[in-house]
């Protein structure tokens, strides 16, 4: 009996040390890229829905990046309500390796990681805490990059 209760202590505090990593996967969890554009509307301000979404909140940076694709109409109404606020500014941003796969390998073919771009105010978007920051139109795509930080 003394052999099976070993085990069973064993696996007890091996179970615990699963439950504790479970729960520093959902803390890692935290730090890799999300899907949910629902979820990312509660920190920013969304006024168009996207086709696509993906981003990350940085909260020791105090930052939020996200990388939207809009439909050809919707991308045009965006541009069009940004320019209002100022003008757009020849950028490069570097590609981060959660980027859709589409922009990782458009940076790659560019030579240096950077996707090129114009870059707008994103007045529209912005959310308290989340009050400054750009959305960047990447060349040739309905891509967009938001970064928003907290001021």
């Amino acid at each position: 009996m003394l052999p099976s209760c070993g085990p069973r202590s064993e696996s007890g505090p091996s179970n615990a040390g699963n439950g504790s990593n479970a729960v520093n996967s959902t803390t890692n969890t935290s730090r890799e890229p999300r899907t949910n554009a629902e979820e990312l509307g509660l920190i920013v301000n969304l006024p168009y829905e996207s086709d696509e979404a993906i981003w990350k909140e940085d909260a020791a940076r105090k930052k939020v990046t996200a990388v939207l694709r809009f439909s050809p109409d919707v991308a045009k109404t965006i541009v069009g309500q940004a320019e209002k606020v100022r003008p757009p500014l020849d950028v490069q941003i570097p590609a981060e390796s959660w980027f859709p796969a589409e922009l990782v390998a458009q940076s790659q073919m560019s030579g240096d990681a950077n996707l090129k771009g114009k870059a707008y105010a994103a007045k529209d978007f912005y959310m308290e805490p989340y009050t400054d920051g750009t959305i960047t139109r990447v060349d040739g795509t309905d891509y967009f990059v938001l970064e928003l930080t907290r001021k």
